[in-house]
């Protein structure tokens, strides 16, 4: 039953992250740059990665990778401003 809770917790941080990103685009003529490709990242790759943990589907080892990279693609894009 947590699991479930989870899942749904998850699919409604990407909708919502989605929802607002979609809002930003057609509303006040936002541009996709690298910031939006940041955010689309954190938003989709994290919540599923939650939902693959509790599941049991992804191992801790694999989990921590793919953290580690979510971030360092995030930061990375710190040093070119």
């Amino acid at each position: 039953m947590v699991q479930l809770w989870i899942g749904i917790i998850g699919v409604l941080i990407m909708a919502g992250g989605l929802g607002g990103l979609f809002y930003l685009i057609t509303k006040q003529n936002a541009v996709i740059g690298t910031k939006a490709i940041q955010f689309l990242a954190i938003v989709l790759v994290l919540p599923l990665l939650l939902v693959l943990g509790v599941t049991n589907v992804l191992g801790r080892e694999t989990i921590g990778t793919i953290i580690g990279t979510v971030i360092g693609f995030v930061l990375s894009g710190f040093s070119k401003e």
